[in-house]
């Protein structure tokens, strides 16, 4: 409906205009082509990842959390996973994914690296500054994204392990250091850090 009344408008525009027939027809096509663009998604498979990472999640006991978006404020973008995290390989991600099994754990946090983008595989605990590749995590997960951030204090962090969020980690201050960044729009942020082989946590409002 929505492209007849569009035709109906650009065969008036046209006839004013003096355009042929031909181009009348083409233009209609493009657009009414376009507008099938915008709108088909809604039709497409429903991952919420790149398909190489749902087979590395599939690889480790987990599948795609395809109601994520459902559950989190409409107007945050943030997906659950972000790519860039391995400096040394030439592709690696990290992302969020439900375990096949229960447990007070549920989810994993998973950092993937290759050479190929359609060979991805658990990052090596080198390439991770010997931290693990895969974190379990007990809360619902956030969206993603890698920072930069500056004069952390240590103790504002605890083991990853924990499930307590008190802080408890080691003493000193970093002047700088990368951190993956879970944010769901609600004003709470929890940062991940690797340090010394040990992944930590810090819950950040």
């Amino acid at each position: 409906m929505a492209c007849l009344r569009l035709y109906t408008r650009l065969i008036a525009f046209a006839e004013k205009e003096m355009i042929t027939i031909g181009r009348r027809t083409l233009a209609v096509f493009t657009t009414c082509s376009l507008l099938s663009l915008v709108f088909a998604p809604a039709s497409w498979p429903n991952n919420v990842m790149p398909q190489t990472l749902v087979d590395v999640a599939h690889a480790n006991g987990c599948n795609p959390i395809d109601d994520f978006f459902d559950q989190r404020d409409p107007n945050v973008m943030n997906a659950p996973y972000v790519l860039g995290w391995v400096p040394e390989a030439r592709y690696s991600a990290v992302f969020w994914c439900k375990k096949t099994e229960k447990g007070d754990k549920p989810y994993k946090l998973i950092f993937a690296a290759g050479e190929e983008p359609y060979e991805l595989k658990l990052a090596d605990a080198k390439q991770l500054a010997g931290c693990p590749a895969v974190i379990e995590y007990w809360n619902w997960p956030a969206g993603l994204r890698i920072e930069t951030q500056r004069n952390l204090e240590l103790t504002s962090f605890h083991p990853v392990t924990d499930t307590r969020p008190t802080p408890g980690g080691p003493t000193g201050v970093l002047a700088s250091a990368r951190v993956l960044v879970s944010d769901n729009g609600d004003g709470l942020e929890k940062i991940f850090l690797c340090y010394r082989g040990q992944w930590f946590i810090r819950l950040l409002e």
